[in-house]
């Protein structure tokens, strides 16, 4: 009967460990994500001198950045997608163990198909 106990009490603590081990890492992730994306925009922003438009999500084991920019921006420099991979590997290496799509798009573009879809909505009401 005694065992019984230390085993079910061994049970108890083993799983409230891992309950909590789990939960900082969603924690750190969480945090990770939020700094992320307050410091992204500006860095972007010192290096190609436009602010971007950013989305970032974040699903179990991807994390998606879609980045906004002017159609100039984009003509003048082809490396924003790599600079974007390479800052999240070098300041937030707990984000960049995940899988990182980056969508690097033009402003314009994006903006029209938002009206559409919402124009498409509208009408099927």
């Amino acid at each position: 009967m005694k065992m019984k106990k230390i085993l079910k009490g061994l049970a108890i603590g083993s799983a409230a460990v891992l309950a909590t081990h789990f939960g900082f890492k969603t924690y750190k992730r969480l945090s990770g994500i939020a700094k992320l994306a307050k410091s992204l925009p500006e860095f972007l922003k010192n290096v190609y001198g436009e602010e971007p438009k950013l989305a970032i999500n974040r699903s179990f084991n991807t994390m998606s950045i879609r980045a906004g920019f002017s159609g100039e921006t984009l003509e003048k420099h082809n490396d924003i997608e790599a600079t974007i991979r390479e800052y999240v590997d070098d300041f937030y290496p707990d984000l960049s163990k995940c899988s990182l799509d980056i969508d690097v798009y033009e402003l314009g573009d994006e903006e029209e198909e938002d009206e559409a879809e919402v124009e498409a909505e509208e009408d099927d009401e």
